[in-house]
C-alpha cells in the first residue's frame, strides 16, 4: 500500500483504500461448521425424516429458518433520499482529512478516482470518494466520505453502493503515518490533518488485514471507541480497553441496496433501533464531542433515507429464463426460509430477518464470539448502549444468541466474494462447502473478468499465507487464518449439479 493511500482510508472508520497496485478495478489487469443441510426432517442429527412424511415434502418444509431468531424492523426516523445524496457527498461528517493545497500531490500517489456526476465546484475536481468542504477559518479541507467502502466496480461500471472488493488495508497504517513531519498549524485544515495523522498511528496496530479485499471496518470501530469516553467522545490518547494485534477481524462491505430490507446492519445482527447511531459511529475519525456530533446525527436522517432508496443494479449478461424458472423451484425450496422471496413487484416480497445461532449456521464464529458475552471486543456493547449514540441506537451482540443473520440476496451476483468475511470467491462454491478451496487468490483485480458461471471472480489455489514470499502474502487468502475460516453453510451440499446451476441461475434474476 502507498503512503498516501494509507492515509486516506482513515478518514473513515468503514472507508477503503485505493485500488490495489496489481490492476485496476474498472477494467485491465478453516472453519467447518457442523450443521444440517435443510434436507432433513424434524430429526437432524440423523438426517433421516421421521413420520412416514415425503422426504421431499420435507425438505421445504425445513431447514436452518426453523433455528432463526427474529430481528423486528426498527422505526426510524423520516428523511429525504434527495438531501440525504447531497449530504453524504457535500458534508464533513468525517472531521479531519487532508489540506486542500496538498490534495494533488496525494492524488499523484493515489491517483485519480473516477467523479460523479453532477458535482459541482471543487467537488467536481475530486474523485467520487472525496468531499471538499471549507472550515470556519476559511481554510479548505479534503475529506473521505461513504464511498470508500461503498462504490465499487462491476463490469467496468462505478455503482454506488457496492462494497468495494479491491480494498488493500494489509500493511500498518501507523507505518506510514508515524514518519510524516507535523504541519505548521497556521489555519484549521493543516491542524485538521495532524489529527488525521495521530488517528492513523491510533489504528494502525490493530486494523491490519492479511488480504486484499479484507476490510478493517469492525477494527476501526474497536479502535475508536475504546479512545474515546462514551458520554463525551472526548479523546483519550490511551485505550480506555485492552486492544489485541492477535484478534483482528477482518470484514466484507455489503452493498447498501439491501439496508431497505434489513432491520440490522451488521453481519451479527447487532445494530438495534434507530441506526443513525451505529451509522454515525462509523464515520467518527475525529468527532470528538457530543457538539460535533448531534448536527452529523441530524442529517444523517436523510442518508440513511437515501441509502434505503438504492435498488440492486440488473443482471448485465444473458440469462436462461427456463433454466432460472427451474432454478427458482430449487430456491423457493431451500433458500428462501431465510434468504425471503422475490417478485417483479416489490410488494409481493417477504424477508424474515432472521438471526442464525452459530453452530448452525458454522460460518466463521470469530465476529460473532467476540463481540458478545465473554468475548475479548463485548465492551463495545457496554461503550455503545452508554455512549450518546445508545440515546437513539442500541447495540445487541448476544440476545437472543450470537449469530450472523441471514442477508437479503437482491444483486448478489454483484457482490463477490462471499460470508462475513469475504472467505468464498464465488456463489457456486457458498452452494458446495466441499469445494471450497483452504487458500485463494484472485486471478486479477479486473472487475470485467465475472465467471458468468460460478457467479464470481476467476480465482487459482495459492500457497499457505505464512509460506508465500511476503511480496505475495497480501494477494492470498487463507481460510486457516484467524477470522478468515470459509466453513459453514453447508445448506446447498446436498444439492446435484443440475440443481446448482438451477439455482445460479435464478440468482442472476434478482
Amino acid at each position: 500500500m502507498r503512503p498516501a493511500a494509507a492515509l486516506a482510508i482513515l478518514t473513515l472508520l468503514s472507508a477503503c483504500s485505493s485500488d490495489s497496485p496489481a490492476a485496476s478495478e474498472h477494467g485491465g489487469t478453516s472453519e467447518t461448521g457442523t450443521t444440517g443441510t435443510g434436507t432433513s426432517g424434524p430429526d437432524t442429527s440423523t438426517g433421516e425424516p421421521t413420520g412416514g412424511e415425503d422426504p421431499e415434502d420435507l425438505t421445504c418444509k425445513h431447514g436452518p429458518w426453523d433455528s432463526g431468531k427474529p430481528i423486528a424492523m426498527p422505526e426510524l426516523p423520516g428523511g429525504d433520499p434527495a438531501a440525504g445524496y447531497t449530504a453524504l457527498l457535500n458534508e464533513d461528517y468525517v472531521s479531519c482529512g487532508i489540506p486542500w493545497e496538498l490534495f494533488g500531490f496525494a492524488e499523484d500517489v493515489l491517483g485519480v478516482e473516477e467523479p460523479l456526476p453532477g458535482r459541482t465546484g471543487k467537488n467536481a475536481e475530486v474523485g467520487h470518494a472525496w468531499n471538499v468542504v471549507s472550515l470556519e477559518d476559511g481554510s479548505e479541507l479534503v475529506v473521505s466520505n461513504c464511498l470508500q467502502c461503498h462504490a465499487g466496480y462491476f463490469n467496468g461500471e462505478l455503482i454506488v453502493g457496492l462494497g468495494k472488493a479491491s480494498a488493500d488495508f494489509t500493511t500498518s497504517l501507523s507505518d506510514f503515518a508515524e514518519p510524516l513531519p507535523d504541519l505548521p498549524e497556521i489555519n484549521q485544515a493543516n491542524a485538521s490533518f495532524n489529527k488525521f495523522k495521530a488517528r492513523a498511528a491510533a489504528l494502525g496496530p490493530y486494523s491490519t488485514m492479511m488480504t486484499i479485499g479484507a476490510n478493517p471496518a469492525v477494527m476501526f470501530a474497536i479502535v475508536l471507541l475504546s479512545h474515546r469516553d462514551p458520554v463525551t467522545l472526548a479523546w483519550n490518547d490511551e485505550p480506555l480497553y485492552e486492544l489485541s494485534t492477535e484478534l483482528v477481524l477482518p470484514a466484507d462491505p455489503p452493498p447498501w441496496w439491501r439496508v431497505g430490507k434489513k432491520a440490522s446492519n451488521f453481519a451479527n445482527g447487532m445494530s438495534r433501533r434507530d441506526h443513525r447511531g451505529t451509522m454515525v459511529l462509523a464515520s467518527s475519525l475525529c468527532t470528538d464531542s457530543v457538539e460535533e456530533a448531534a448536527p452529523i446525527v441530524d442529517y444523517f436522517a436523510d442518508i440513511q433515507a437515501y441509502i434505503a432508496s438504492l435498488e440492486a443494479p440488473s443482471y448485465p449478461f444473458a440469462i436462461d429464463e427456463a433454466l432460472a424458472a427451474d432454478g427458482a423451484e430449487v430456491f423457493e425450496c431451500n433458500c428462501a426460509g431465510c434468504h425471503g422471496t422475490y417478485a417483479d413487484d416489490p410488494k409481493a416480497e417477504s424477508f424474515p430477518n432472521l438471526l442464525i445461532p452459530i453452530d448452525v449456521i458454522g460460518t466463521d464464529p470469530s465476529f460473532a464470539r467476540q463481540a458478545a458475552e465473554g468475548g475479548f471486543y463485548h465492551h463495545l456493547r457496554q461503550w455503545f448502549n452508554d455512549s450518546y449514540y445508545g440515546m437513539f441506537s442500541e447495540v445487541v451482540t448476544d440476545d437472543p444468541t450470537p449469530g450472523y443473520t441471514a442477508p437479503p440476496l437482491d444483486g448478489i451476483w454483484a457482490t463477490a466474494p462471499y460470508f462475513h468475511n469475504g472467505s468464498v470467491p464465488s456463489i457456486a462454491l457458498v452452494l458446495d462447502s466441499t469445494a471450497r478451496p483452504t487458500t485463494w487468490r484472485r486471478l486479477d483485480y479486473d472487475s470485467t473478468n465475472f465467471d458468468e458461471a460460478a457467479l464470481g471472480w476467476p480465482w487459482q489455489p495459492a500457497m499457505a499465507w505464512n509460506d508465500a514470499p511476503e511480496s505475495e502474502r497480501k494477494f492470498i487468502y487463507d481460510t486457516t487464518l484467524f477470522g478468515y475460516g470459509n466453513g459453514g453453510h453447508t445448506f446447498g451440499d446436498h444439492l446435484d449439479d443440475t440443481e446448482r446451476r438451477a439455482l445460479l441461475e435464478y440468482l442472476k434474476t434478482l
